[in-house]
């Protein structure tokens, strides 16, 4: 799993401590929250390789979510065949029959879970995230946060 080295800046100019952000995470939180990381406001982080792919790839499962929930029309055969554990790759297989489109997709465990999650979500009753899949959701946001000093949360 590749990490980046990122700089955070708030919105009065004041730097955060650097923190070691996760291809995977950053990927999971794009999809779940879209506006997660302004790029107005955060240029620098936007500039960085792997956040590009982060970004990328978190549009590509945004894409599927909408697919999937049938904006484009009556999904059909959906299977999702599982990797086995973590790290592993899964696969993701649809059929759009209103586009002709046969779609196949390897996946992370966590991008199938957030993808079911987010489909679920939007309505789609075939699909429903299990307590795993929550937990992987749950786990990949959680390391966003990882060497951020979030004073005034913590006290709570």
């Amino acid at each position: 799993m590749s990490k980046t080295e990122v700089v955070m800046s708030q919105t009065s100019g004041e730097r955060l401590t650097p923190s070691a952000i996760d291809r995977e995470a950053l990927t999971v939180g794009m999809t779940v929250v879209p506006g997660l990381y302004s790029r107005n406001k955060m240029f620098a982080l936007f500039t960085d390789p792997d956040v590009r792919v982060a970004r990328t790839r978190s549009a590509t499962l945004r894409g599927v979510v909408r697919q999937l929930a049938g904006t484009s029309g009556p999904v059909t055969r959906v299977e999702v065949v599982r990797g086995g554990g973590s790290g592993r790759t899964c696969l993701l297989r649809y059929r759009l029959p209103s586009m002709r489109l046969d779609r196949r997709l390897e996946l992370s465990e966590t991008e199938v879970a957030c993808v079911i999650y987010l489909v679920g979500r939007a309505g789609n009753t075939s699909l429903h995230a299990s307590e795993r899949d929550r937990a992987l959701i749950d786990a990949a946001l959680a390391r966003l946060s990882m060497g951020l000093r979030l004073s005034g949360l913590e006290e709570a």
